[in-house]
């Protein structure tokens, strides 16, 4: 299996911890880029972006990158088995995802701004089309329990800092629910930018505006992003570390 390299560069050692689950997939490894498995994803991203999940056949992605469904089948048994690992790619990218928070110590409205500009940083970059998975009911689906529950873990760890930061008076008293609707809808919309290439979007406006729809005070939006800003210097490991949104993106 030379189309592999190790899965550590996937991660950064804020969330790295043991306890982060593992997916019916089992441990994965970095697909190499431009190896095979890597191109019959990036195809697959592509072509369900398109067409639809259940729109595209299998043999439409062999076609895409000049092999035959023999071997299209020897690195994925299915057309579900590559959706689950497009799944898989973005979830052990996302910190989110994974269930944790990059700056657990700091108060709500700075862990709240570095989670949303780091989700908005992982899907521009993705290097996949993730729009095929997100923007359909695909998650609804039996064989996407798992990532469906990672999904509303997530959302839940979310609704959980913004009643914080309502209780310590950062955040206005807005319903919780319609809020993580909003920060839903903001990166669907950049999941959808992300055609063929990732997309340059600055991720501090994004989640600068997001917040200041929440904040009881939203000149305060200034010196939270600098509070982030602080706290994940302190935290990320100095040098060449891996990087926690997948430099194999750029």
């Amino acid at each position: 299996m030379v189309a592999y390299r190790s899965v550590e560069r996937y991660h950064s050692a804020m969330f790295t911890e043991p306890d982060i689950r593992l997916s019916p997939l089992g441990p994965l490894c970095e697909l190499v880029p431009e190896s095979t498995p890597d191109l019959i994803l990036r195809a697959a991203g592509s072509l369900f972006a398109t067409k639809g999940f259940h729109g595209t056949a299998t043999r439409e992605i062999a076609e895409a990158i000049g092999i035959r469904k023999p071997s299209l089948f020897h690195h994925f048994p299915s057309k579900i088995a590559m959706a689950q690992h497009l799944f898989e790619y973005d979830r052990l990218r996302s910190p989110h995802l994974l269930g944790r928070m990059e700056l657990p110590l700091e108060r709500p409205a700075v862990r709240l701004y570095q989670s949303l500009r780091r989700e908005v940083m992982v899907e521009a970059t993705s290097r996949y089309e993730l729009r095929g998975l997100y923007l359909s009911d695909l998650l609804d689906e039996p064989e996407f329990a798992f990532w469906k529950t990672e999904y509303e873990r997530a959302a839940a760890l979310e609704r959980e800092v913004i009643i914080e930061g309502i209780r310590q008076g950062e955040f206005i008293d807005e319903q919780v629910v319609l809020v993580g609707q909003l920060f839903d809808a903001m990166l669907n919309w950049v999941v959808r930018l992300r055609k063929k290439t990732p997309c340059r979007i600055d991720a501090d406006s994004v989640a600068s505006l997001l917040l200041r729809c929440i904040l009881a005070r939203p000149e305060d939006i200034v010196e939270i992003r600098a509070s982030a800003d602080r706290a994940l210097a302190s935290v990320e490991p100095p040098g060449d570390a891996p990087d926690p949104i997948g430099s194999d993106a750029a």
